[in-house]
């Protein structure tokens, strides 16, 4: 057979690639229907002289453009346009791990053009399109030139981790700015003396609190003095990336800044090893402000620190200087006074028991807190085991190791006045400055303490759970008293031996107040204008499927003020039901209860847990005429480490003033609210639950009782004058056969020492 002639063959093939030109021609872009918020690339492309650019979704993989309708998908009139162009070419080559998370973009190629493709003044002859690409057919300077551009935009998450990123690196080149500037202001050679004091707490009458023993201050020349054990826990329990990075952690501190941005203020920090020295040798130039400043300062002094020094000459000044509580600093000091030994005579367990001291110094040694410290004890050992630093079965025998507390740092702490306010103290202290902050100690602390009144309160408790509890059943209690024209808290019991249990039932026990919380619903009510002589019925009651017993005293009606002297249920049940438990959580909230209160029937009866301290505020509100002021046990913080007089404390720099703060002195309710509520409460104390409590002084109240006794409540007032919460019952949350009187005796007895 005869092959075809090389010309037929040619004409042959022009044919059939004319003919499927011709099919990829008759692309009617125009026609193309998209779904609804589909997203497309598309080509705009605006002819010389046309008012507007048409528009040409890219669907497929390759596009020509050109003058000829034969040869191009896209096809543009202008004697400028060559035949055929240019092409675009989806570019399919894998991207990485994040290919799949993005569309593939067309390559443009210039095929061979007479006049060529140009991107500003430059010639382009193959490009990757980008977004917002503009590029002219023809040089720009052509009057008959044509424009096109590329539009394609990223989906929103991209834009978004763009302009995050675009965020970053600005944020970063400004930091390294800053902290450039900052180097100017201070030098790290010679280190500064960093070993100052520890906090001292006076009572509102100057006398001090807790009496520190002088100590001398010992350092060991190297690491390798110490137990081995220790700068690991130490590592493990601060900074586990301490050797990878260079003063400041980039992944604590973006851990920290997403916890500070959902709590709304700093109060972590994600501070390195570094970090914390920083603030420790250059306390006057770091500053104690809780700010983002002084984060920036100290980050400059970390960053400066370990330019200068090695790791293991900084980690060695931080093990010899470090606030360890109780005025030791470093840890041989430490060692010597809770151990009775030698820093380097520590094994795993005592190396990882000082190493957990650190997160809280003044709240968790062994010898305040032995439980506790046995579990922040184990919890450094298992990120021992984690990082490899120990074996598990070394951890493990650490565990079941007992930790031997020296009898004499025992005897000193243990001679603490008033231990229950001192520990609310702390607490308050790191709740105003901040975790680290506050646990750096050198802070003199004056108080609202009143030191006769805390001694009757002690007293007085005491008395009640060893006579009447021994009894009725019931093994603890608490008291609290604040003068309501201030939030001063004047006294607080947090239970009846400090030495057997250090649990503070005054502010950390969640118990159910019963019936004491009748004022929400009660003070609601007048607040919705309803009179005080408005009698609602006495009969059973369904509410929300639950189903309440009528009055004790027999049927018929109450008015309010029968129905709170009596403390009748379905009375407070009646009036919460009228004016909505939504408004009886937001009155409650207005004068001070900040626990999770739950809008159901049972909450007007109590059922929600607070703590002694908060009810106690809440109440404080109807004694001061409706002015809230937060229940608060320091009036004032100062710098010990920055005074003009070392003899003198009040010379010191004032950290904080409690009068300025904005939770001081706030309007909550009405005068008058508050008075009409006085009056229904003297009715409880004069013929009421109450009557146990009368004094003779004006004094009104509440009573509270939960289901078996659990909970025995009085909290009373003398108007404009002092407030006082009692608590009794069992931590185990155990029925007693006590009752409410019987906490109402209690305050009539103590009360009266206190105005006497």
């Amino acid at each position: 057979m005869t092959p075809p002639s090389p010309r037929k063959s040619q004409t042959i093939m022009g044919a059939i690639t004319q003919a499927v030109q011709t099919v990829q021609a008759k692309i009617n872009f125009s026609k193309l229907k998209l779904k609804p918020n589909a997203r497309v690339p598309e080509l705009w492309v605006q002819n010389a002289g046309a008012e507007k650019a048409e528009v040409y979704p890219l669907l497929g993989d390759r596009y020509l453009l050109g003058r000829s309708s034969q040869s191009c998908e896209i096809v543009v009139r202008n004697p400028v346009v060559s035949q055929v162009h240019l092409s675009l070419n989806r570019d399919n080559q894998p991207k990485g791990k994040l290919s799949y998370f993005f569309r593939a973009p067309f390559v443009l190629k210039d095929e061979k053009s007479t006049n060529g493709v140009y991107r500003g003044k430059r010639r382009i002859r193959k490009e990757l399109l980008r977004h917002g690409a503009v590029y002219t057919l023809g040089p720009p300077e052509l009057e008959a030139s044509v424009r096109i551009k590329y539009v394609d935009p990223p989906p929103t998450y991209v834009r978004a981790f763009q302009y995050g990123m675009y965020g970053l690196g600005g944020l970063t080149v400004l930091t390294v700015i800053a902290v450039l500037l900052e180097w100017q202001k201070f030098t790290v050679t010679p280190l500064p003396i960093s070993v100052q004091g520890p906090n001292v707490v006076y009572s509102r009458d100057e006398t001090p609190l807790h009496t520190i023993t002088t100590r001398t201050h010992t350092e060991l020349k190297q690491l390798r003095d110490f137990s081995p054990y220790l700068p690991k826990a130490v590592i493990a329990s601060e900074d586990s990336r301490y050797y990878w990075h260079l003063g400041v952690d980039p992944i604590g501190t973006l851990r920290a800044l997403v916890t500070n941005i959902q709590g709304g203020a700093i109060r972590e920090g994600g501070s390195t090893l570094t970090q914390q020295l920083a603030r420790s040798l250059f306390r006057d130039y770091v500053g104690t402000d809780d700010s983002a400043g002084r984060k920036l300062r100290e980050a400059a002094v970390a960053l400066k620190l370990e330019t200068f020094y090695s790791k293991d000459f900084l980690l060695l000044t931080y093990l010899n200087r470090v606030y360890m509580g109780s005025g030791t600093y470093g840890f041989e000091d430490a060692a010597q006074f809770y151990l009775g030994k030698s820093a380097k005579d520590l094994n795993l367990s005592e190396a990882a028991t000082l190493a957990a001291i650190l997160p809280g110094p003044n709240s968790f040694n062994p010898v305040r807190d032995y439980q506790k410290a046995v579990e922040l004890r184990d919890r450094v050992l298992n990120r021992m085991v984690d990082l490899n630093m120990v074996s598990a079965e070394e951890a493990q025998r650490a565990r079941r190791s007992r930790i031997e507390v020296n009898p004499k740092a025992r005897e000193e702490l243990e001679s603490t006045r008033a231990p229950y306010y001192y520990g609310y103290v702390m607490d308050e202290l790191r709740q105003l400055l901040g975790e680290q902050l506050a646990e750096e100690g050198n802070f003199v602390i004056e108080t609202a303490l009143d030191l006769s009144i805390q001694e009757a309160a002690e007293a007085s408790l005491r008395d009640t759970v060893n006579s009447t509890g021994a009894n009725s059943g019931f093994s603890q209690g608490a008291i609290v008293t604040i003068d309501s024209k201030t939030g001063e808290i004047l006294a607080l019991a947090g239970g009846t031996d400090y030495k057997k249990s250090q649990f503070n039932r005054a502010y950390q026990a969640l118990r159910q107040p019963g019936s004491t919380f009748k004022i929400f619903p009660y003070t609601a009510a007048l607040e919705q204008n309803i009179s005080p002589s408005t009698a609602y019925s006495c009969a059973p009651l369904n509410w929300e499927g639950q189903f309440f017993e009528g009055c004790r005293s027999g049927s018929g009606s109450m008015d309010m003020y029968t129905g709170l002297a009596l403390s009748e249920n379905v009375i407070a049940l009646r009036i919460a039901q009228e004016v909505g438990l939504g408004r009886v959580v937001a009155i409650a909230q207005r004068m001070g209860i900040q626990s999770k209160l739950n809008p159901v029937p049972g909450l007007t009866l109590g059922q929600s847990e607070v703590s002694p301290l908060e009810l106690t505020g809440a109440f404080s509100v109807l004694a001061n005429r409706g002015v809230r002021n937060r229940p608060h046990a320091i009036r004032r913080i100062l710098d010990g480490g920055d005074c003009k007089d070392r003899n003198q404390y009040k010379s010191c720099r004032v950290i904080y003033p409690a009068e300025p703060d904005k939770e001081m002195n706030q309007p909550v309710l009405q005068p008058e609210i508050a008075a009409l509520m006085t009056e229904l409460l003297r009715g409880v104390v004069t013929n009421g639950t109450g009557q146990a409590a009368a004094i003779g002084q004006g004094e009104v109240g509440k009573t509270g009782t939960t289901n078996d006794n659990r909970d025995l409540w009085f909290v009373g007032y003398i108007p404009d004058s002092l407030v006082t919460g009692i608590w009794l019952g069992n931590d185990d949350n155990s029925p007693t056969s006590g009752s409410s009187a019987q906490a109402a005796q209690l305050w009539g007895t103590y009360m009266g020492k206190v105005v006497r």
